[in-house]
């Protein structure tokens, strides 16, 4: 695909800069909750995306993403829709949906919502600002193999991003052994296998909040901080898994 022009198009954040490195090549990528829009216009801008979709149920965003539009003069190529979620999207010949700065209970029920429309993309890539274990259990079990998972720091926090792509049988990146699917989906089965400074601190500070909610009582976390702890040591290069955490 062509670069085009981007001297109007606005410098990105780490976060969605994290979020346009991990999408491969499309023809017509949706921007679901797009706000400014300024996602969808680097995509087209730098060739990533033939074609964007900037997709807000609010006006007020799509004004916004309008006015950038103009700016960056891509008009046609790039179109601000007001749009409710996935389903006003199908029959467009998307293959390529964003959906980032939300928390993964939404996006599950915005992809749950629009299985058929779901059948016809060829990646997703998603970052949800929490609940990312139930992010991934539902691509597990929804048929969508996990491709990629990265972190980046922005102002203080950290922010998750995830490629899914649809894949057949079982998902290669939950084959790890000694640990189980559930536990995975908690830590990320491709961000365990990583080995920077980033991604422990991410896992500390998971532990530690956890590790509070166990002080005060709550029985439920146990699991769940168990997870937590085992990657934290297979990010020491301890080689301590869930199995051995609950045994011990």
């Amino acid at each position: 695909m062509p670069d085009v022009s981007g001297a109007g198009v606005a410098r990105l954040s780490r976060r969605l800069e994290a979020v346009l490195e991990l999408l491969s090549p499309c023809q017509l990528l949706a921007d679901i909750g797009t706000d400014h829009g300024l996602l969808p216009l680097a995509a087209v801008a730098r060739g990533v995306a033939a074609q964007a979709i900037a997709a807000d149920l609010r006006e007020a965003p799509l004004r916004r993403a309008r006015l950038n539009i103009d700016n960056a003069a891509l008009q046609g190529r790039v179109t601000a829709l007001q749009a409710d979620g996935l389903l006003p999207l199908a029959g467009l010949g998307v293959d390529a949906v964003v959906l980032a700065g939300v928390s993964g209970r939404l996006i599950v029920r915005l992809c749950r919502e629009a299985t058929d429309f779901l059948a016809g993309v060829g990646q997703l890539v998603l970052q949800p600002n929490q609940n990312a274990d139930t992010l991934r259990a539902w691509a597990l079990a929804a048929g969508f193999h996990l491709r990629e998972e990265r972190l980046v720091e922005e102002r203080g926090r950290c922010f998750l991003t995830c490629r899914f792509v649809p894949g057949a049988g079982p998902d290669p990146a939950y084959a790890r052994a000694g640990w189980d699917a559930r536990a995975l989906c908690q830590v990320g089965p491709l961000l365990l296998a990583k080995r920077d400074a980033l991604t422990l601190a991410y896992y500390e500070s998971q532990r530690s909040r956890l590790t509070r909610f166990a002080q005060r009582g709550d029985a439920k976390v146990s699991s769940e901080l168990l997870a937590w702890q085992a990657a934290c040591e297979a990010q020491r290069d301890e080689p301590v898994s869930v199995t051995d955490a609950n045994t011990s």
